[in-house]
């Protein structure tokens, strides 16, 4: 039986309020305000819809609700129901009478919880003439006390790449199966396809080396089934993403399927035969071959800024009537190589946005802002047009890049247990050992450069951050509930420590030594993105540090 959570997802606006905003599709300014409004700091993560009965449409009034409860906020009345401690739902309405005879019609609903009465009222629209229904709600939450025995909160907002590492080798066995099955091999530009997911999925260097042992040995029949496979990943997450997730595999084996085709043929033999224990309709397995197609137009073609936005307002529309969230086909990045965050900040730059700032708000928004200056609607400048498919093709060469570099350590211990193998077999003629150890050198010197290279990217990046920071100007740039994870991810790569300023010494908070390459890289975008070097945002900073040292001495 489906979750709560995707019940909600899929029934509260058809059988409560067509008005209410359902995850992925909450506008973040929106969401923000009720995470404050309605104190959900704490699991903002799990919010699966939001009603706004404000008149200003702010979303600081209404009713919020995920898996586990219901918040009611309006006219200084704060309550939370959870699902589990409602006992009754009395749903009442009165028609009165009014000046000059008008009829007024009048509706709540009261809610006995623990033994008190709590009495919901005047949750109207924007228009006098709408007003929100009491029964309705008053139906729909009967049908989850009636028909839900488990409450629990879910995280709506992940991409695959924050999944469990069993999450992420299940999803990848299933590409590698179908790939095999194809034809029976695995060839080089397949796996340079799987390569690239898997630095997109961020797998850890322990699973790349039993996933590559998996490619190795893979036969018709030692491969693990897909419906064991689907097991793993349905036990691994939550039962609310399965259809984005089905949809993102979907997406990823037709681009591997492609990768050796001359043709787009959507003939593909193996998403039809498992489509059923896919789960997938013939609309979502026609959104995930429109994926592919639209994002080898998006680099591939010499398409402006206006084309791409065309396209992936096509996309968002087929997503619509497939009944799926556009995001669910870039949770695991775009399949010409761009990460989850890399796809979805190119898109934002042209006010497509996903909706996906869970773990996305770390590298997300990152894009998102950094590009805010775009000009290319001003048509200033003929190159600024383009602007948008420039930040994706850089997001595409660093993901590339960093799949080089992981084939280099994957190199590395393929030479060194072949080296190994051929030391403990004194049979083996001096000539392969030294074709063995002639090979290890230029691995090595390889891995040398790679290095090297690094070094200086490093060092590169380190100039991107402040060596000292701010920490009242980053508390004023990430207020917001949802940039919130920017600020503790800058700060866990600082420490304590004090420094000479002029001979003498003072505490500072500085920038930590060792920081890997990747990490400085978003560091540096972070802090580009908030504005945190304009001098507007500095004389902010030092406002509040200084209100704030004011609160300290009056209290």
């Amino acid at each position: 039986m489906e979750s709560v959570n995707v019940y909600i997802k899929d029934r509260i606006r058809e059988d409560v309020e067509y008005d209410i905003m359902v995850v992925p599709n909450i506008p973040d300014d929106k969401l923000n305000n009720a995470v404050k409004a309605f104190h959900c700091e704490e699991f903002y993560q799990s919010i699966v819809a939001i009603y706004d009965s404000t008149k200003l449409r702010t979303a600081k009034e209404g009713l919020v609700f995920t898996g586990e409860k219901m918040i009611y906020k309006n006219q200084g009345n704060h309550w939370t129901f959870p699902y589990s401690k409602i006992e009754k739902l009395d749903y009442q309405s009165d028609i009165t009478k009014g000046m000059f005879g008008k009829e007024n019609f009048e509706q709540w609903l009261v809610i006995t919880m623990d033994g008190e009465e709590y009495k919901l009222e005047k949750l109207d629209g924007l228009l006098p003439s709408q007003y929100f229904s009491f029964e309705h709600l008053s139906s729909f939450l009967q049908k989850i006390i009636d028909n839900f025995d488990d409450f629990k909160e879910e995280n709506q907002l992940r991409t695959i790449a924050e999944m469990s590492e069993e999450f992420k080798m299940a999803y990848l066995k299933i590409i590698v199966n179908m790939t095999y099955l194809d034809d029976e091999e695995i060839d080089e530009k397949e796996l340079a396809e799987i390569l690239l997911l898997m630095t997109r999925l961020e797998l850890s260097k322990e699973s790349r080396f039993e996933l590559r042992t998996y490619i190795n040995d893979i036969s018709l029949t030692n491969s693990v089934s897909i419906e064991d496979l689907i097991t793993t990943i349905i036990e691994n997450s939550e039962s609310s993403h399965f259809q984005s997730l089905m949809i993102s595999l979907a997406k990823d084996m037709i681009n591997v399927y492609f990768s050796t085709k001359d043709t787009m043929d959507r003939d593909f033999k193996f998403l039809t035969e498992n489509q059923g224990l896919l789960n997938l309709s013939d609309k979502e397995i026609d959104l995930a071959f429109s994926a592919v197609e639209n994002d080898y137009k998006m680099l591939k073609k010499d398409l402006d800024d206006n084309a791409i936005k065309k396209n992936a307002q096509d996309l968002a529309a087929k997503a619509a009537a497939a009944g799926a969230p556009l995001a669910a086909v870039y949770i695991s990045g775009s399949v010409v190589g761009m990460s989850a965050a890399g796809i979805t900040s190119g898109l934002a730059t042209l006010g497509m946005g996903m909706g996906m700032t869970g773990g996305l708000v770390v590298v997300g928004l990152i894009g998102i802002m950094t590009y805010k200056g775009l000009k290319h609607l001003t048509g200033a400048n003929e190159l600024d047009k383009y602007k948008t498919r420039e930040l994706m093709l850089h997001e595409v060469i660093k993901q590339t890049q960093k799949t080089i570099s992981l084939i280099i350590d994957d190199i590395n211990f393929i030479v060194k247990k072949l080296n190994d193998v051929t030391l403990n077999h004194v049979e083996q003629s001096e000539k392969i050992k030294k074709l063995v150890q002639m090979i290890a050198k230029y691995q090595n010197a390889i891995k040398a450069v790679d290095n090297k290279a690094n070094y200086y990217q490093n060092s590169a990046n380190r100039l991107q951050c402040p060596k000292e920071l701010d920490i009242s100007r980053l508390e004023a740039l990430t207020a917001e509930p949802t940039k919130k994870p920017l600020f503790d991810f800058i700060v866990e790569n600082y420490e304590k420590s004090s420094i000479e300023v002029g001979g003498e010494q003072k505490n500072s908070v500085v920038l930590k030594d060792n920081i890997d390459t990747e990490i400085l890289d978003k560091m540096g975008e972070v802090f580009k993105s908030l504005g945190y070097f304009e001098m507007s945002n500095i004389m902010k900073g030092k406002a509040s540090e200084g209100i704030g040292k004011i609160k300290g001495m009056l209290g």
